[in-house]
């Protein structure tokens, strides 16, 4: 990276954490996933200029400084008839890091603006290189390193209910493709966005996207590299069968097997995806419709609507969703056969202070497509409205129930301030010992809890805000291991040592957004 960035990057963080010391939006989505709040939006209220140099100084300035840090402790099931010595019954894993981001964005001129974001995140405290693997710090080199990356860098054209930009871009609004932000940086993309609301209660989103930057990375790569497409045994032959025929291959049916690395990493051609989406509202009902289509790997379909029905002669209210996705291999099928489907309902109870929630997801389990019918999500938040906060609920052959509240405590001034989530999971999946794609079934516990230092109340888990705030989040997962593992793998020949017991995922955040 230029040097000349990385002082720049210091000196920012520097001059951010002592205001930090010094220091004493509208609410998610209904389905949304688990996505904490990044920039804020700079386009409103701007002051339209009249010279480039009016531009840049009306210009705005984003940004965050945050401290994460996470820990996993995972207990691991030891199959009894392992002759390996020295296994180990446990897994941990954890990182700490100070950074965040700052952005600028010039003033309109001529209806055009420009404007540049640096991510960066930064090792604090104690990251061992063996307890890597959550994504928190640049772990491309066998360690837990500091990055800094220019994740945006873009322009845009607005003109009344119309704007056009290009460039490297967050991308919070586009279903499938969003920001993740749940570590310490966002995925970001690059390309061209086109969104218009001239039409009447209709708003129409196009994307042609060329590359993704996962939220850890400081480079951006192709859609189907970003998909995390992969062999899952390693190295496969000129055919495609695996070398190693004792791990689960992932991809079934044809494929180019030069596409793919000893490592089983995809290293083919770069691919983009066109996107186009169209949200239609109506009084209290909401339909939405998106398609993302990725040159020779697939097409993902999706749909979703939600209605309010408001209570009479009260503040309260229930909210109906429903959602259905479908994926399907499209052109020279670099991943194989791809053939899947997942959908859900949801309803939810809304109160002053208070929401209420259960939902129901399936994901379709067909062997004879990728990963025996996973769905592929990694283009941002997962969209299952039981996606929690380890489990999504992507699985092949996963059906999922889950139930929930959120509790605003300032809304009567018990503990302004302070709003709480409580959530439980339960992710039955195919367990037959027969099924190729047999999983563990599993249960999740979550709890949330998030202090604003600078709103009383009116405010959820991810609501987007200025000033200081402190989120703590913990997760047990409790999974099945009374299943005969030895007979599954020798029915499948696959060979495996140990499987998950359960374990419990911890996770701070302090962030300080201006």
């Amino acid at each position: 990276m230029n040097p000349l960035i990385s002082v720049f990057l210091g000196a920012t963080l520097c001059f951010a954490s002592a205001v930090f010391a010094q220091s004493d939006a509208p609410e998610v989505p209904l389905m949304a996933g688990d996505s904490l709040a990044t920039s804020a939006d700079g386009g409103q209220g701007v002051k339209h200029s009249s010279t480039i140099a009016e531009a840049f100084a009306n210009g705005s300035i984003k940004g965050l400084i945050r401290y994460s840090a996470q820990y996993r402790d995972s207990n691991l099931h030891v199959l009894q008839d392992s002759d390996i010595n020295d296994i180990s019954n446990e897994k941990k894993q954890q990182y700490s890091a100070l950074g965040g981001y700052l952005g600028y964005e010039t003033a309109p001129w001529h209806n055009t603006s420009m404007g540049f974001t640096f991510y960066s995140s930064n090792p604090i405290g104690n990251n061992p290189s063996d307890r890597m693997g959550l994504g928190g710090l640049d772990e491309s080199n066998g360690e837990q390193a500091a990055y800094s990356v220019l994740g945006e860098a873009f322009l845009a054209y607005t003109l009344d209910d119309h704007l056009l930009k290009i460039g490297r871009q967050e991308m919070p609004n586009y279903r499938f493709v969003a920001l993740s932000n749940i570590r310490m940086t966002p995925v970001t993309h690059s390309g061209v966005i086109y969104e218009t609301t001239a039409l009447k209660n209709l708003k129409i989103n196009a994307a042609y996207i060329t590359q993704q930057k996962d939220r850890n990375a400081t480079e951006f790569e192709g859609m189907v590299r970003a998909a995390r497409v992969n062999t899952g045994c390693g190295e496969v032959d000129a055919t495609g069968d695996c070398l190693d025929t004792s791990k689960r291959p992932l991809i079934r049916g044809e494929f180019n097997a030069q596409d793919f690395g000893k490592d089983g990493h995809y290293q083919g051609s770069s691919k983009e995806m066109l996107m186009l989406g169209g949200s239609y509202t109506y009084d209290s009902m909401n339909i939405e419709l998106w398609n993302y289509w990725i040159d020779d790997f697939l097409n993902t379909s999706y749909v979703y609507a939600q209605q309010h029905v408001a209570i009479n002669g009260s503040e309260k209210s229930l909210t109906f969703a429903i959602q259905y996705a479908n994926q399907h291999d499209v052109g020279g099928h670099v991943a194989g056969n791809i053939d899947t489907w997942f959908y859900g309902i949801k309803a939810q109870f809304n109160a002053p202070g208070l929401t209420a929630f259960i939902a129901f997801n399936e994901v379709a389990y067909h062997e004879n497509s990728y990963d025996g019918g996973s769905i592929f999500v990694r283009w941002g938040t997962p969209q299952m409205f039981n996606s929690f906060q380890v489990q999504d609920s992507e699985l092949a052959g996963t059906q999922s129930y889950g139930s929930g509240f959120q509790y605003d405590f300032g809304h009567l001034g018990l503990l302004p301030g302070v709003v709480m989530r409580v959530r439980y999971g339960v992710y039955d999946m195919p367990d037959d010992l027969s099924q190729n794609d047999a999983r563990q079934d599993r249960q999740e516990y979550t709890f949330d809890l998030r202090y604003s230092f600078s709103r009383d109340s009116g405010f959820g888990i991810f609501t987007q805000m200025q000033g200081l705030s402190v989120q703590l989040r913990l997760a047990y997962n409790d999974y099945e291991t009374a299943y005969d593992f030895a007979e599954y793998q020798n029915q499948h020949g696959y060979d495996f040592v140990t499987v998950t017991d359960d374990f419990i995922d911890a996770r701070l955040y302090v962030d300080y957004q201006f």
